[in-house]
């Protein structure tokens, strides 16, 4: 008999698409079929031993009976010994790697299971799992651990309605250094402000060590032996703060040093965990580790990222960058500080591939600009513009926005040849700017018009000719300047500040506030002013807060005649 194709022509007529698949696939390399000592053969992943190498078929016998009650869903075929014994129940098989069903179909005789179990090609085949549980081995299990994860956060009921508290603890655990760190700090103000008991962990102050990780140039696995025993220890910190009073919430930011053991101890405290994801999923791609280990996953880009995370079983949301408005406000510059920070036209930022070859290009047509930030070493034409080359405070990022007359924006991307408006998400850098009062000239970026109405409350270019245009024409006409700046500073107070992010965050996690929530205390002084001044408590003058930040708010009311005229 040859069971590569007697099992393949099943495959084909129970589920098409996956024997497409299957059929397309190249072999494991790292897969291994071994004889038992009972002769049916074994199977090895990666070191990993999937099935018993005395009696395979005894052992598939004993894991099926230890199976849970009523309608299965099973990740991982293996050989298929575990799965046989269940082909009369009703069982939903989902392997995620089509490699390990070309090897099963070729080692044995898989007909009976494949005509009576229902099969997924991926995770948006798996369908409705209400009413199914979990047959999950533990070879499997650590196979597949982030599978394990997204299917078993499908199978649990999604959480009910509730309300919120009127005064969340809220635990912040912030990176230990990196682009997030000060979002971390950001955001745990804006808690403060919406009437949180906040704690954000000092994390930071281990990174003058882990810096010096980077250093290394040795083996990984070296490197490891050090680097995993710390983010360990940050984890056992993490939860032994939580522990001395649980909070009602885990916030985390991109590259927190928390792993799934560690949500695992503050999931058993009853704390509800949220990580907001405000990087490149491109480039970061350790989400795909971590999405489903969190109750609430926050992101910043859009379909593509929505669609993976689907694929892994997360919960997630929307969640945009922001500006903070205690930071990013118009400044008063003394003359020393305006001749380190500024310039006729500025660009901040690190120096991606497709930004050194466009600026190379600018400067070539004669583009006279300053640059502060990193990864700018090195490129000749470059090399005359560059102001600091250097990390800078977010306080002087600050001035630089302050003090430069044209600020350029333009997007990043790890790809040489990317062309301007080449990418999918709103940087922080185009909120930022207009809530300290200055001025950009922004690429053209999908998403943008939800943000800030181009020609209206921000100036955007779509190509390199464009931009050289707009900064000549920009700077011969300050007026028009100061009146897009001014319109898109109101627009970004108004919607698009971390006091609005997170109280989308905390709806989204702990329900909506109650609107006529009283407090004994208020610790913050705005909070605690506006609720006397007004006879409000806490909630409500949150409200009210938010509702102040842009000044002219009202003239937000008519943005929809406006976003008509400019399209």
């Amino acid at each position: 008999m040859d069971l590569w194709q007697e099992n393949l022509a099943v495959l084909k007529r129970r589920a098409p698409a996956l024997a497409h698949l299957v059929e397309q696939s190249a072999p494991h390399p790292e897969a291994l079929l071994e004889p038992t000592r009972r002769g049916a053969p074994g199977l090895v992943v990666g070191g990993l031993r999937l099935t018993s190498s005395v009696d395979p078929v005894a052992e598939g016998r004993s894991l099926a009976a230890r199976a849970p009650a009523g309608p299965l869903v099973a990740l991982g075929l293996g050989l298929g010994y575990h799965l046989e014994p269940l082909a009369h129940r009703d069982l939903l098989i989902w392997e995620p790697d089509p490699r390990l069903w070309r090897l099963a179909l070729t080692a044995r005789d898989l007909r009976p299971l494949l005509e009576r179990a229902r099969l997924a090609q991926d995770p948006a085949g798996l369908g409705d799992l209400g009413g199914r549980a979990l047959y999950l081995p533990r070879p499997f299990a650590r196979l597949y651990p982030v599978e394990a994860q997204g299917l078993q956060r499908r199978l649990v009921a999604a959480p009910t309605a509730r309300t919120r508290p009127a005064r969340p603890r809220v635990l912040v655990v912030p990176a230990i250094f990196g682009g997030s760190l000060p979002v971390a700090y950001w955001c745990g103000q804006a808690l403060e402000a919406l009437g949180c008991q906040v704690l954000t962990l000092p994390l930071d102050q281990v990174a003058p060590l882990y810096e010096r990780l980077l250093d290394w140039r040795g083996p990984l696995e070296r490197l490891d032996r050090v680097r995993a025993p710390l983010v360990r220890f940050l984890g056992e910190l993490t939860v032994l703060e939580a522990e001395k009073s649980p909070p009602d919430l885990v916030l985390a930011l991109a590259q927190a040093p928390l792993d799934r053991r560690a949500l695992k101890d503050l999931k058993a405290l009853g704390t509800a965990s949220a990580f907001w994801f405000v990087e490149d999923y491109r480039l970061m791609t350790y989400f795909r580790e971590v999405a489903a280990s969190y109750d609430y996953f926050f992101h910043i880009q859009g379909p593509e990222l929505q669609a993976e995370l689907d694929t892994l079983g997360a919960n997630h949301a929307f969640l945009p960058m922001a500006a903070h408005p205690p930071l990013h406000r118009p400044l008063e510059l003394s003359e020393a500080e305006l001749r380190t920070y500024g310039a006729p036209v500025g660009f901040m930022g690190a120096g991606y591939p497709n930004r050194q070859r466009i600026f190379k290009n600018l400067v070539g047509r004669g583009l006279n600009f300053r640059l502060w930030g990193v990864g700018w070493r090195g490129i000749k034409e470059l090399e005359p513009c560059l102001a600091q080359e250097r990390y800078l405070q977010s306080e002087e990022v600050a001035k630089i926005y302050n003090a430069c007359q044209v600020v350029i924006n333009l997007h990043s991307s790890p790809l040489c040849e990317q062309r301007v408006g080449g990418a999918d998400f709103v940087n922080p850098r185009t909120l930022e700017v207009p809530a300290c009062g200055g001025f950009q000239l922004v690429d053209r970026v999908r998403g943008l018009e939800n943000f800030l109405i181009p020609g209206v409350e921000v100036a955007v270019f779509h190509d390199e000719n464009e931009l050289l245009e707009m900064i000549d024409h920009y700077l011969r006409h300050p007026e028009e300047r100061a009146a897009l700046a001014q319109a898109g500073r109101r627009q970004v107070l108004a919607r698009h500040t971390y006091y609005h992010r997170m109280e989308a965050l905390l709806e989204r996690c702990l329900g909506a506030a109650a609107r006529d929530s009283q407090a004994d205390a208020l610790e913050q002084p705005a909070l605690a002013a506006l609720a006397q001044g007004r006879g409000l408590g806490p909630q409500a003058a949150a409200r009210l807060m938010l509702e102040r930040l842009a000044p002219g708010g009202g003239e937000n009311q008519d943005r929809a005649d406006l976003r008509a005229t400019a399209s």
